[in-house]
């Protein structure tokens, strides 16, 4: 005689199979580590949040250092790194600022892994501009400005050639070559005296 799966059997058989699972303090059966949940982070993200409540005021004069300890405190540092790279700069800033002591670990961690993020995303952002400038200006000719020094008397002359004053020089040379004619001496009351 064949035994019938009843409610009542599959219950017992779930409550069996619990109960012969090991038991782990503290965690999931079948639960895993986030990979941005290491000792390191944890270590950042106490002393970030340590050096933040020594000083109450930083909170809110340092606002992209304390986005940077939310996000690391919410989420992890993978979430911090993916954090605009202008936030990230004026993080770094702000921490670099605020921290004269680099002993405790998590913040040299944490000041090193945000300095080389900004680096290469830097670096990233600066390849993929100039290649696009290549892309664009490659037929282009390469023209560099020469720049020289002057006096102020003579950027004054040559502001005034800009505007539509002819130099005085310039003025007495054309005087000078023109046709003494009556004329000529009546249109100019400057030659007439």
């Amino acid at each position: 005689m064949a035994h019938a799966s009843t409610p009542a059997n599959g219950a017992l058989s779930a409550i069996g199979r619990l109960l012969t699972q090991p038991i782990t303090l503290g965690a999931r059966p079948g639960s895993r580590k986030a990979p941005g949940s290491s000792v390191g982070h944890k270590q950042m993200r106490r002393d970030l949040y340590t050096l933040l409540e020594r000083h109450p005021a930083s909170r809110q004069t340092m606002r992209h250092l304390d986005l940077i300890e939310r996000t690391l405190r919410r989420i992890d540092i993978d979430a911090v790194e993916a954090l605009p790279i202008k936030v990230l700069a004026k993080g770094l800033d702000e921490l670099e600022a605020l921290v004269w002591d680099w002993s405790p670990v998590g913040l040299a961690t944490l000041r090193s892994r945000l300095a080389v993020t900004v680096k290469l995303r830097r670096h990233e952002a600066n390849a993929s501009t100039s290649s696009q400038l290549e892309r664009y200006d490659s037929s282009a000719p390469h023209i560099e400005a020469e720049v020289n020094e002057v006096s102020h008397e003579l950027y004054e002359e040559m502001e005034r050639s800009w505007s539509g004053q002819m130099p005085a020089e310039l003025a007495e040379a054309q005087r000078a070559m023109a046709p003494a004619s009556p004329a000529a001496a009546a249109v100019d009351p400057k030659r007439a005296d």
